[in-house]
């Protein structure tokens, strides 16, 4: 068989075609230093390394948050160290004052300012176009500097969380600290006005803050169905739990205390509607009256602080702080920031007065529960002394003694010593033992054994609201005036229950400054130790934060680097050997070339023939 010059050019050009195939694919090999491309060259192979590419390109992503979140820790601490060193400056300007002649106090006021201008200035601190402690507004500065050197957070209460980032599959961590958290505890304090003329002591079990539902805020309507929750005085933690209980299988429930927000996860596996339109607990709770859609294995987080609330006391009627109730000063107290205020009456000293001022009405705060008994006490005004009188005689009715009863003036807490001879139950949980909060019990069973004692949690006496009884109007905190002082209330005195502020400490020792008023100097001095636990804790959340980042960015590494291994070793390339292969093919290729233009040339001389 003859074989043509045509048929020899054409097997010639699909050598050249299948070399230069060859010579594509290596070079791709070299480039990429991959054996395996596409999916025709392995496609397991293929699929393993592109889901390989996956977990590499979201660790780059969690390593980027990451080093940002490391970056920002750095910052914070920064601005935490100076934070404390301009409160150590303060603190020495303060101790010192009282020594001080007209001209240094007036320097010291001076000093002052500048340390409010400096703590400003720190806390519109700036990383690129974000204000690191802007919380989830971090476009915008968070504090603003007025002219009567008071600070205003123009942070929207909606938005004063840290923001969120993702540091792992369905991981995330808090981004920075917010300026809310930074600047502001979530304690409260009690405090006067720089200007009051009283300069006794006041004294609020600010620490037992509580949430009371009752009849008025006890519904949660989850996917159209109510779910009630029992009455009673809660903490943070305790009312977390009972939402949990009464919600039920597929939730869990968790207080956040630094936020003072509710978290509630939804385990149900389905979505669910949370109706807080028609829940009478929303405000309560901190929810919004906004209906919301909660997808399963997803969370509803309250919208606001649920512990915000301050009271403002102000005197409308100049008087004692002890002896006749006639003749002591009376008060009213806002909930709203001083838009309205609701007349209270006399002022109180929680029963450490000879005249007395702890009421017991009947109905209302006049019954104790003890091994699931009830006892009621009789109604009256009572002092400390006389009201524990009255608990004595109730417990032991026929005077055998098997309890002894006490009040310390000092603490304003009662002591009640078992003597049965046996365990004793005092019921404080009971929904019917009102008389636990006049008397300073939390809402927890005593378990009392003989020969011990239960003692008040808290101070005893009236709410500050005039209420025998914990509510949600009074939230448990209380007011008491000392009674060891001859200082009188006049109708401009004003007082304070809130969250503690630096910005507002420092306004007040500004103001106590340019007074010259020492008294108030010192009394503003008891709360910079807890002004300075606050810029130590914040400085050890980022703190953390940071140790956090740095850890997992090392954990990403090791993990990063195992991956390339893997990935390496199921479609990684030999570079040498490719580059020994495609020197060889080459050197085919440029042949075959070579050989193919003979060929051709033959063809075109018997063609020209």
């Amino acid at each position: 068989m003859r074989i043509s010059d045509n048929m020899k050019y054409t097997v010639l050009q699909q050598g050249v075609n299948k070399v230069q195939q060859q010579l594509n694919k290596l070079q791709t090999e070299l480039s990429t230093e991959k054996t395996v491309n596409t999916p025709s060259d392995d496609p397991i192979k293929f699929a393993t390394s592109v889901a390989y590419d996956a977990e590499l390109s979201a660790s780059s992503q969690f390593s980027t948050n990451l080093q940002q979140l490391s970056t920002l820790s750095s910052m914070y601490g920064t601005c935490f160290d100076s934070m404390s060193s301009q409160l150590t400056d303060l603190i020495s300007q303060a101790n010192n004052f009282g020594t001080m002649d007209q001209g240094l106090q007036e320097s010291a006021s001076e000093v002052v300012k500048g340390i409010i201008e400096q703590l400003v200035t720190v806390a519109n601190t700036k990383l690129g176009d974000t204000y690191i402690f802007g919380g989830q507004q971090a476009g915008s500065a968070p504090f603003q500097l007025n002219n009567d050197y008071s600070v205003t957070n123009t942070t929207n209460v909606t938005a004063e969380d840290a923001m969120n980032i993702d540091i792992g599959k369905s991981e995330t961590s808090q981004y920075g600290i917010s300026g809310r958290a930074a600047f502001y505890g979530s304690s409260k304090i009690a405090y006067g006005s720089v200007g009051n003329t009283y300069t006794g002591d006041i004294y609020s079990n600010t620490s037992s803050f509580a949430y009371v539902i009752d009849a008025t805020n006890n519904t949660i309507n989850v996917g159209g169905t109510n779910m009630t929750l029992t009455s009673g005085v809660y903490t943070g933690s305790g009312l977390a739990k009972e939402i949990g209980s009464q919600l039920g299988t597929g939730y869990s429930v968790a207080f956040d205390s630094t936020t003072r927000k509710f978290v509630i996860s939804n385990d149900t596996g389905s979505d669910v509607t949370f109706r807080w339109s028609t829940s009478n607990s929303a405000s309560t709770l901190g929810f919004n009256n906004v209906d919301t859609v909660v997808a399963a294995g997803a969370t509803e987080k309250s919208d606001l602080d649920t512990g915000r609330k301050s009271f403002l006391i102000k005197i409308n009627t100049s008087g004692g702080t002890t002896g006749a109730l006639a003749s002591r000063a009376q008060y009213s107290y806002s909930i709203d920031g001083g838009a309205t205020y609701t007349t209270v009456g006399v002022v109180s000293t929680g029963g450490a007065d000879g005249t007395g001022d702890i009421t017991i009405t009947t109905g209302s705060n006049d019954t104790i529960y003890v091994n699931n008994a009830a006892l009621t006490l009789a109604q009256g005004t009572y002092t400390g002394a006389t009201l524990a009188t009255q608990i004595k005689n109730v417990l032991d009715p026929l005077n055998t003694g098997s309890y002894s009863v006490n009040y310390d003036d000092s603490t304003r807490k009662f002591s009640i010593v078992n003597n049965t001879g046996g365990v004793v139950v005092f019921n404080w949980s009971n929904t019917g033992s009102t008389a636990a909060g006049v008397l300073g019990f939390d809402n927890v069973d005593s378990v009392v054994s003989n020969g011990a004692t239960d003692t008040s949690d808290y101070d005893a006496g009236m709410f500050i609201d005039g209420s025998g009884v914990a509510n949600a109007t009074n939230n448990r905190i209380k007011l008491s005036f000392s009674t060891g002082t001859t200082d009188a209330l006049t109708t401009k005195d004003t007082f304070q229950i809130k969250d503690l502020s630096l910005f507002d400490l420092l306004t007040n020792f500004k103001n106590a400054f340019d007074a010259g008023d020492t008294t108030w100097v010192s009394k503003n001095s008891q709360y910079l130790d807890d002004a300075q636990a606050l810029i130590t804790k914040s400085a050890s959340v980022v703190a953390f934060q940071g140790s956090q980042a740095t850890t997992l960015l090392d954990n990403y590494k090791t993990k990063d680097s195992a991956i390339q291994t893997m990935q390496s070793n199921l479609v990684g390339a030999d570079t040498s050997q490719l580059g020994v292969e495609l020197s060889t093919l080459m050197n085919t290729y440029q042949a075959l070339l070579s050989t193919m233009s003979k060929v051709l040339s033959i063809n075109i001389l018997n063609y020209l023939k």
